[in-house]
């Protein structure tokens, strides 16, 4: 089973100079429910793969301009992680709310529902074993892919460091790549003699076994 994850757009928002991490708390929740821009996105052919889709706003947009060809299914666990709710009064520029608020998401409260969420999506998708593509947020994204690797799967992405708005990503098995040389290209289409031998010999068996 091959994932392809795609993080959604956000919709423009203006962060004022200074705020609350209620306010700046907000204003990233009203990113997620508005409409999204054109422009950024790249095009995905779905070719037949169930196409799953958070219920935000900026999830569906995003799905209709990248998607074209399949009816988004909506998954309500691919919805974003919550925010942390405590109160934190301080006024405080808004850049320097984004590294305490998204660590006490990631690391608090928040990482046990993510793990619990991608674990119940990944079960149901496994006994399914189709390919499909997902379209989620940032926080639950890294949620899923911190459990698709320890179920030993290998991730390709387009993009580095945190995950950005638009970017897309390629879980598979481990035991589908080559693993010979630094690229680790799909046996389904090696880059290297490395990774075509591999492959024949793994064809070869595959018919000796049938």
């Amino acid at each position: 089973m091959r994932l392809w994850i795609i993080c959604s757009g956000e919709a423009p928002v203006t962060f004022p100079r200074r705020c609350t991490l209620g306010e700046y708390n907000a204003l990233c929740e009203h990113a997620l429910d508005g409409g999204v821009e054109d422009g950024c996105a790249r095009r995905v052919a779905a070719n037949g793969r169930r196409l799953y889709c958070s219920p935000r706003l900026s999830a569906r947009a995003t799905a209709k301009m990248t998607v074209r060809d399949a009816d988004p299914v909506i998954e309500e666990l691919l919805d974003e992680l919550p925010r942390p709710s405590e109160k934190d009064g301080r006024t405080l520029p808004a850049w320097l709310w984004r590294f305490p608020a998204e660590l006490r998401r990631l690391f608090g409260p928040g990482r046990s529902v993510g793990r619990s969420r991608a674990d119940a999506l990944i079960d149901r998708l496994e006994k399914k074993g189709e390919d499909c593509i997902l379209i989620s947020h940032p926080a639950m994204i890294a949620a899923l892919i911190d459990a698709l690797r320890v179920r030993g799967y290998c991730v390709q992405r387009t993009g580095m460091g945190r995950i950005k708005p638009f970017e897309q990503m390629l879980l598979s098995r481990r035991a589908e790549h080559c693993g010979g040389c630094q690229h680790n290209c799909l046996l389904s289409d090696p880059g290297c003699n490395i990774g075509r031998d591999k492959s024949e010999r793994m064809k070869k068996q595959f018919r000796a076994n049938n």
